[in-house]
């Protein structure tokens, strides 16, 4: 006799990965906060470089608490309203006229979606820094 075979349910982590927008209510809006895509990646690449390699100098470990993140942020913060606006789908004058509590929520469900993006590319850049041979020691003399 043949039985029916139950799909399983996708884990939390599985669904972040297959729908890895949020939404969340700010002010009269509900704002859809979406992954960078390769385009807009190419798009703002000063704006997500300057993040990068100030992240970067903040860990040795690609370890990135919110204290560290909210210090890069204010260091940047046109690249930071840049990045939000682009992903929330908004006006950057509105990103802008946020309140705090609702500027600090678009901030940490960014980074909660696009986490993943930053951090490839500040650990790829902590690896180069290992590999330098500038920062590895002498280089052997030669043949």
């Amino acid at each position: 006799m043949a039985r029916k075979v139950q799909r399983p349910t996708p884990a939390a982590d599985d669904l972040v990965v297959l729908q890895p927008h949020r939404v969340l209510p700010l002010g009269d809006r509900s704002v859809t906060v979406r992954e960078l895509g390769f385009f807009e990646s190419l798009q703002l690449h000063g704006a997500i470089a300057a993040l990068v390699g100030d992240l970067v100098e903040q860990t040795d470990d690609g370890n990135i608490d919110l204290a560290r993140l909210h210090r890069v942020c204010a260091q940047h913060p046109e690249a930071t309203i840049a990045l939000l606006a682009q992903t929330s789908d908004q006006p950057v004058e509105w990103v802008r006229s946020l309140p705090g509590v609702q500027g600090d929520l678009l901030l940490l469900t960014f980074w909660a979606v696009n986490a993943d993006f930053f951090l490839q590319r500040v650990i790829a850049a902590l690896e180069l820094r290992r590999a330098d041979p500038a920062t590895t020691g002498p280089a052997s003399s030669p043949p």
